[in-house]
């Protein structure tokens, strides 16, 4: 059996429970927030936003995001009616239902634009660009994009992955997508960096004495047990400090098993 087949996979109702239970105390999480953090703050010039979250899955980041100066709501939009119904459960609002390729809103409506492990699975191949091109579409002139994604450089390569549903990225290609978009590139690392090692190693240990394919998208992160706590704060520490020095340290990091680009709206 393939690998991948043994987690939870993207639109099942499996996979959302999953993310719901991680999104809040896992340490992965919690840490790729504080990236994100670390890379907006110090360009948002303390504006009041107005925000859309492109992809927000089960919502929780549709609260956090009440820490930024915002202009009324925080908008999320997922294709999934299983991720709405878990925003709905954290009374998140407003919502819509809506492909990132095609967002029910007029030119220029947003200061901010979040868009988190969303791009990967549009379809077909090149719906990526076109996203990011609504995105540049709904900023407003000086508007902010915050892309995450996964990351091609530490895996195997993809086996039996349907390009047409899944990709992996390296940063030169995304910071290459901005552009085409007509978006300025701002900041632009990888991300969960020395998990990542590790993560890396494992993959391949693994594919080569099971003979497991390299492919996606599946979500394999656990919610760890209370005998494991240990683990789930190194791994936050651990990210915490990967964000430390994207922020104050200005560092963009070379290698991660995430991506993130920071780009602006001429």
């Amino acid at each position: 059996m393939n690998e991948t087949m043994e987690v939870p996979q993207i639109f099942e109702l499996d996979y959302y429970q999953r993310l719901y239970d991680i999104e809040e105390q896992h340490g992965w999480a919690q840490g790729l927030r504080d990236a994100m953090d670390a890379l907006l703050q110090p360009v948002l010039n303390g504006k009041r936003l107005r925000v859309l979250d492109v992809g927000c899955g089960t919502g929780y980041l549709l609260g956090y995001l009440q820490r930024y100066p915002l202009d009324g709501e925080v908008v999320g939009i997922d294709i999934s009616h299983y991720a709405l119904q878990f925003c709905r459960q954290r009374g998140a609002n407003p919502l819509a239902i809506a492909s990132a390729t095609q967002l029910p809103f007029p030119a220029a409506s947003f200061d901010l634009i979040i868009c988190i492990d969303t791009i990967q699975h549009l379809t077909p191949t090149g719906a990526d660009l076109v996203a990011v091109k609504e995105f540049a579409r709904l900023l407003c002139p000086g508007g902010l994009l915050y892309l995450r994604t996964n990351s091609a450089r530490g895996h195997r390569p993809l086996e039996g992955a349907d390009p047409d549903q899944y990709r992996r990225y390296y940063l030169t290609e995304l910071v290459r997508m901005h552009a085409q978009a007509g978006m300025q590139p701002v900041r632009a690392t990888y991300l969960n960096a020395i998990p990542g090692l590790w993560a890396m190693m494992r993959e391949y240990v693994q594919t080569s004495r099971r003979k497991v394919r390299a492919i996606g998208p599946g979500l394999s992160i656990q919610v760890y047990p209370p005998e494991k706590a240990w683990l789930n704060w190194a791994i936050y520490r651990t990210l915490a400090f990967e964000a430390w020095m994207i922020g104050k340290a200005h560092v963009n990091l070379p290698f991660g098993h995430s991506t993130a680009v920071v780009s602006r709206k001429g």
